[in-house]
């Protein structure tokens, strides 16, 4: 590593007069962080095959970078071009996470997923000497390990892209251009709809379109695109992902928290005359929009879904049917049928699973269970695949472990399905939050999560000793996730099948309005079922599993891999 200002005289700075170090410097690709540590910590994050002629561009050109004073230039004799390429990705990801303001704009153009020569070698050693060095020179602060659990991190718009989700966000981006010009002239508004269940990466590849959509209207080399100056939005549902969107906002200079608002607020803001009609809406977790009136939201309409779209030129969806948590949100895929013949559209769909570090038999045995079959337990694991699946016979014993994980992993967490009385805690004369409503699952009681305005509840150091909801984890990455499945879930011993009770279901508000569905009774149903789903794939390395409802608990236990 060299030391250098961030200035006219660098090239007398950077060779330190040994041929093999400066030789490495000049002739090999190399990577440099442009940076300041001033109150804000600020980074560009670059690899090149010749860092004089890049940093004379960038200080000829890049006049956003005169804040940064500093630059440190990373030579390597076992560097390559596959191998900088793939670094400076993750550093990018890294620094982002690091609380670091980025002036990086644009996702490399190479996969750094794609695989290459000893590519695990350089991520798993390379890169943590490389940081190591960083945190030693009090650059970086924080590991690898903390910074790779954290929000910031995982929504990061520089992830490396699967082939599918390049191609898809290829094709969004083409498709927005595309209609933004016919727009125009025929005034016809277009959807683009995005399905993929949960762990597929759509988050990932939602924040690197809207992300690269924010790019192209600011940046004056695009004058020519019909995305430039471009009003753009993103719409989330979940209040816990909305933080981490904001958090993800104050980095990066092309995203707006004023432009990532709740659905409700585009659209009353947009009435309002707030926000003109937008160029391009992005919307995620499309299947929690509202398809009823909902006082307690300000929603006055009948459906935030066409709402939206007359308020946006082009609305990107990011969908899941069987992710829907409320009657008042209730979504099915006929739904968007009907749509896609309203308005000008296209669809892709997302498959590939990125969350669950599992392979094709645990994915499956969730599945069926949600699906109200109940297999036998995977007894081997994919090669490569390390993934921890067990079921309790005692909640105790199973929190005891996550405890345990979350000691050695961090991100781990105890979740669990509504169906025990919930309150919004308050505060008591000291300050902290109240919980007199629990989790009772067995001998094991928890108080259901509390939650603050800043940060998401998995990423709070006090919760691990807190229950979950569907409402604090949907959307959300934990390296192990323990699940009670509440009084609602049961079995029926002569069909050998799971069985849903929704009497026994506690949230009420899940189950309010919607009385013209000729299906109520089945919807209810599929909502607990898919609040199932959502909790049993949150856990990137492990699922732990405990039923309260005895023949359940039997039923699971006699698979096998029980404790």
């Amino acid at each position: 590593m060299i030391e250098t200002t961030y200035n006219d005289s660098f090239e007398k700075q950077l060779y330190s007069g040994n041929d093999k170090n400066d030789h490495f410097i000049s002739k090999f690709p190399v990577l440099y962080v442009i940076y300041s540590l001033a109150k804000i910590k600020k980074a560009y994050i670059g690899e090149t095959n010749s860092i004089v002629r890049r940093t004379k561009q960038h200080l000829k050109d890049d006049h956003q970078f005169n804040a940064l004073q500093h630059m440190l230039v990373i030579g390597e004799e076992e560097f390559n071009k596959s191998a900088t390429v793939n670094l400076e990705t993750r550093l990018i990801n890294l620094f982002l996470a690091d609380n670091f303001d980025l002036y990086n704009t644009k996702q490399t153009k190479i996969l750094s997923t794609n695989d290459y020569y000893q590519k695990s070698y350089y991520d798993d050693v390379v890169l943590k000497d490389l940081w190591n060095d960083l945190r030693k020179r009090k650059l970086v602060t924080e590991s690898i390990d903390y910074l790779e659990n954290s929000d910031v991190y995982k929504i990061s718009p520089f992830k490396s892209l699967s082939s599918s989700q390049l191609t898809l966000k290829e094709k969004i981006i083409e498709n927005s251009q595309k209609w933004l010009t016919e727009y125009q002239t025929d005034k016809k508004h277009a959807i683009y709809i995005v399905k993929g269940e949960a762990g597929v990466g759509k988050s990932v590849v939602l924040s690197s379109i809207y992300n690269e959509i924010q790019n192209i209207s600011r940046n004056k080399n695009s004058k020519d695109d019909s995305l430039y100056e471009t009003d753009n939005y993103l719409l989330v549902n979940h209040q816990e992902m909305l933080k981490q969107y904001h958090h993800l906002a104050k980095h990066l200079k092309n995203l707006s928290k004023n432009h990532i608002l709740k659905p409700t607020s585009f659209i009353n803001d947009v009435d309002k005359g707030k926000h003109k009609i937008a160029d391009v809406t992005l919307v995620d977790e499309a299947h929690l929009l509202l398809t009823s009136k909902d006082k307690y939201n300000n929603f006055d309409y009948q459906n935030q879904l066409s709402e939206v779209i007359k308020r946006s030129k082009v609305t990107i969806l990011f969908f899941d049917p069987k992710q829907f948590l409320k009657l008042k949100s209730y979504w099915n895929v006929d739904d968007l049928e009907l749509y896609k013949k309203m308005y000008k559209s296209s669809s892709f769909d997302l498959t590939e699973q990125f969350r669950i570090n599992a392979g094709p038999s645990v994915i499956n045995w969730i599945n069926d269970f949600v699906d109200c079959q109940i297999d036998d337990f995977p007894k081997t694991f994919e090669q490569g695949k390390h993934y921890d699946f067990r079921i309790f016979n005692d909640g105790n014993e199973m929190f005891k472990e996550i405890k345990k994980k979350n000691s050695e992993y961090k991100l781990s967490r105890v979740v669990s399905t509504f169906d025990y009385e919930y309150h919004i805690p308050k505060k008591d004369k000291i300050g902290e939050n109240s919980a007199t409503y629990k989790v009772q699952a067995g001998a094991l009681e928890l108080p259901w999560n509390t939650t603050n305005d800043n940060d998401s509840w998995a990423e709070r150091d006090d919760t691990i000793n807190e229950a979950g909801s569907i409402y604090t984890i949907q959307g959300a990455d934990l390296n192990y996730v323990g699940v009670i499945l509440g009084p609602s879930v049961s079995y029926d011993e002569e069909a050998d099948k799971v069985k849903i009770l929704t009497d026994k279901y506690k949230d009420t508000d899940a189950f309010r309005g919607r009385h013209d569905l000729p299906n109520r009774e089945e919807a209810k149903r599929q909502i607990i079922l898919n609040s199932i789903n959502v909790l049993m794939k949150r856990g990137i390395h492990g699922l732990y599993i405990f039923a309260e409802d005895e023949k359940l608990r039997k039923k699971l236990v006699s698979l096998g891999s029980n404790h």
